[in-house]
């Protein structure tokens, strides 16, 4: 009798709140696959867009309108810490400060970057 009702159980009731969890779960899987599909789509297309938008000769003259005085301001400022010209620099408007910033980082990035793959490349080639 007893082993009647657990086999009753096991195969009805139970069996139908398993295969439910288990098509919640599945479907949980399924939508964050369809996520992580949109996400790396939009990532896809915005570094396409911006290395199109890199190709182009308006970009380079915009860039370099913002990175010219940036690199001139930040030359100014180093020049002055080390031989002490006491030309009190004043430091750029906090409006301005991330933009300029972002423009070192990827001016001095992507030297640094240019460098260490060239130094490695050297080392490759010298190896063989």
């Amino acid at each position: 009798m007893l082993a009647m009702l657990l086999k009753w159980v096991a195969s009805g009731p139970l069996d139908r709140v398993l295969t439910s969890l288990d098509k919640s779960i599945d479907n949980e899987t399924e939508r964050q696959r369809i996520a992580g599909d949109v996400i790396a789509r939009y990532v896809t297309t915005e570094a396409e867009t911006r290395a199109a938008a890199m190709q182009s000769r308006t970009f380079w003259i915009i860039w370099a309108l913002f990175a010219a005085p940036v690199g001139i301001w930040l030359g100014a400022i180093c020049l002055d810490s080390v031989f002490l010209f006491s030309g009190q620099i004043a430091d750029l408007p906090p409006s301005v400060k991330p933009y300029a910033s972002q423009i070192i980082a990827a001016v001095f990035g992507s030297g640094g970057g240019v460098a260490g793959i060239q130094a490695i490349a050297t080392a490759l080639r010298g190896k063989k």
